[in-house]
């Protein structure tokens, strides 16, 4: 009775830890992290294909550093990267998309969805 009891109790515990961790889409790898964020720049920005290729790395250089520095518990080095990728995005897109980035940015700030974040 005792070992299920602790059985029944390890079990909700890990099921609370997944549920908070959003049921592990958090968890998704940098490159598809990467993938995914410079499609939806690509759709609403409007890149074309050397802009896109830059991008990509952007993001996967920035999702990449960004979770060493996660597992890390590194805020400070977090807020570097972003404001390294932030700086390196205006410099690639032209003014038109700069202001396109801003309004992407500030939609998912809002809407608490991912992507560029300031």
């Amino acid at each position: 009775m005792k070992k299920a009891t602790l059985a029944l109790l390890l079990l909700l515990g890990s099921m609370t830890a997944f549920a908070q961790r959003g049921g592990g889409g958090n968890n998704a790898t940098p490159e598809a992290r990467a993938e995914s964020q410079t499609k939806t720049m690509v759709e609403r920005l409007g890149l074309n294909e050397e802009q896109q290729k830059q991008v990509y790395t952007l993001n996967l250089t920035r999702f990449q550093k960004m979770q060493e520095l996660r597992e890390a518990q590194n805020r400070e080095g977090m807020r570097d990267v972003q404001e390294k990728f932030q700086q390196d995005m205006n410099a690639l897109l032209t003014p038109e998309q700069q202001e396109k980035y801003k309004a992407l940015a500030e939609e998912m700030r809002q809407g608490g969805g991912r992507g560029p974040r300031n």
